[in-house]
This record gives C-alpha cells, structure tokens and sequence, in this order.
C-alpha cells in the first residue's frame, strides 16, 4: 500500500520573494479588480487619498500606480486620475509571470528582450504613426521635460511615452509584451532614473528621448533607433546599472590626461583649431567632461566626433579613432 507524501516532501518551502510597500498595494488593488470589487472604467481614488486608505505613504501608492500602470492594468494620466482599464488591455498579470529581476544578469537580460521590442515598436511607428499620434508622442515627451527634476515623474512618463510609441506601432500583441517587460524593470528604472539625476545626467537621458520621438516624426526609423540604442547604454553605463541592483561596482578610472593630449594633437593636425570645441562638445552629448571619459564610453565618444567631421576628414579620421581605440580602449 502506498504511503501518502507529505506536502512538504513534494514542495520544498523556499524563501518568499521580497515586496516592496508599493508592490504589496499593487498586487492587492489587482486582487480588487479579480474580485470584481474594481471594473474596467472604474477610477482610483486620488493618491493621496488611497494612502490614506492603506496608511502609508504617498510615494508608497506611487509606486503602486507606476507598477500597474506599466503592467497595464490601470491609465494614470495626469488631471484625469487614474482609470482601470479593460482586461483585453491589460499585460496577463502583475504577478511577474516573466520572474523578477534579481541580479545582472536578469536584468541585462530583460533590457536587451527590452531593445528587441522597441526596436520593432519604434520602426513601425516611423512608417505609421499618424499626425495624431504624432501630437501625442510629443505632449508624453513634453511631460517627460516638465518632470526632469523628480525621479518618479519621469519613469512614469518615460514607460507612458515608450508605451504610446508601441500604440503607434499599431501591433496590440507587442505593446501588451512591452507592458510586461517593464512591469517587473519598473523598480529597476526608478534606481537607475534616481541614479542619473543625482549623478548629473538626466538632461541627456531626456536629450535622447527627444531624438527618439523626433526620428519617429520625421519617419526616420535608423535615427530614432540609433537614438533608442544610445539611451539605453546611458543607462547601464558607469556602474549604474550595478548601482541599481544594490551592488555598486568598482568605479572604473579616467582615460586621463595621457588619452585627452593625444586626442588633441591627433584632432588639432586633422582640422586645426576646430579640436577645442569638438572634444568637449561630444563628451557633452553622453552627458560627461572630457575629463571624466572611460574605456567604457570610448567607443561612443569616437563616434560622436566622427559625426562632426566633414566628410573629406572621414578616412583619415576612421583610421586615427582605430588607432586611438587599440591604444585606449583594451585593458592596460
């Protein structure tokens, strides 16, 4: 006679998954809505009201409509409250069905399923989005500038406005698997987006959104692509991502005075008196003094001069940045 398993045999307990504050709202508002206590339509009491409720903080209940909004369970705009959206809108669950971010490598890993998507969401709405949309993308990037000041603002108008340019695309499967990739990068976003602003470095990260929707407009896919591509490394550059995660990596040195003279000379005998402005001028576009450029950033810093130079400079110029990356750019 066969003996019966004891439950804890056959499902060994394993340590919880840790919740924020914000996600234990989140996961109890979607409860609200599987429970039929909240239908499609419904709006949620104002932030400050909810937090009342829940006897937390506002920031708490932020967090909470930032995790469903990206998830695409409710539409917070601001001056409309925040509304429950129909279930055919909505991502499967909050439930991170994906799995959560829980070290570099998930997190790389999710960023790069991130750039897939967008890459597509981003040509198609170059080749589609209509004069409408195209209003709307810019009143989302509009918002992004008036918030560039409050970590929180700004990664609720950055996932609104990356989830509009999905809508653009026209493609509802797409934009509901963008809604799922951020869901669980949500938390992660809002450490890197702090990160950058105390670091000094959100004018750029906003500079790169504006290019992005402009591209989109002018029906430029390469150049809004490019653009995608550029914010996405300001993103994990530098440590930031590490710093993200909670586990701050070791800072890397400056190329130093050695690279900045040779830099010079090299530039100053290509176009002459032209080097003094185009040396700072493009470690200004990824947000840095040359002073403070790293291997890391080398690669994208020799392209941005690259896209200064006259195109009789090109060759010659290519042949320097080789030279120039060889000597710099491996571990010395």
């Amino acid at each position: 006679m066969s003996t019966a398993t004891p439950p804890g045999d056959t499902f060994p307990a394993g340590p919880l998954e840790k919740r924020s504050l914000g996600e234990h709202i989140a996961v109890h508002l979607q409860s609200l809505l599987l429970d039929g206590h909240l239908r499609p339509g419904d709006t949620l009491p104002s932030q400050r009201e909810l937090a009342q409720r829940y006897g937390t903080s506002v920031a708490a209940v932020r967090e909470a409509i930032s995790i469903l909004s990206a998830s695409g369970v409710v539409d917070a705009r601001p001056g409309r409250g925040t509304v429950v959206l129909p279930v055919t809108q909505q991502a499967p669950s909050i439930n991170l069905w994906l799995g959560a971010v829980l070290d570099e490598t998930e997190a790389r890993a999710f960023l790069d399923t991130r750039q897939v998507l967008e890459h597509y969401t981003i040509a198609q709405a170059a080749r589609v989005a209509t004069p409408e949309q195209h209003a709307e993308l810019l009143g989302h990037l509009h918002r992004m500038r008036d918030v560039q000041g409050d970590p929180e603002g700004f990664i609720q108008a950055d996932l609104a406005l990356h989830l509009a340019v999905a809508q653009a695309a026209g493609n509802p499967v797409v934009l509901r698997l963008l809604r799922a990739i951020h869901m669980p990068l949500a938390n992660l976003l809002r450490a890197i987006s702090t990160d950058l602003l105390t670091s000094g470095r959100f004018p750029a990260l906003y500079d790169t959104h504006r290019d992005i929707i402009h591209g989109i407009i002018r029906r430029d896919a390469p150049g809004a692509i490019q653009a995608f591509d550029w914010m996405l490394d300001q993103t994990t550059e530098g440590g930031t991502l590490e710093r993200a995660l909670g586990r701050p990596a070791e800072p890397e040195p400056p190329l130093g005075a050695d690279f900045l003279e040779d830099l010079h000379w090299n530039l100053t005998r290509l176009i002459g008196p032209m080097a003094d402005v185009l040396i700072p001028e493009a470690a200004s576009e990824l947000g840095l003094d040359p002073d403070s450029l790293t291997r890391q950033h080398l690669g994208r810093y020799l392209q941005g001069l690259a896209r200064q130079l006259p195109p009789a400079k090109q060759d010659e110029w290519h042949a320097l940045a080789e030279l120039l990356e060889k000597r710099y750019g491996d571990d010395r």
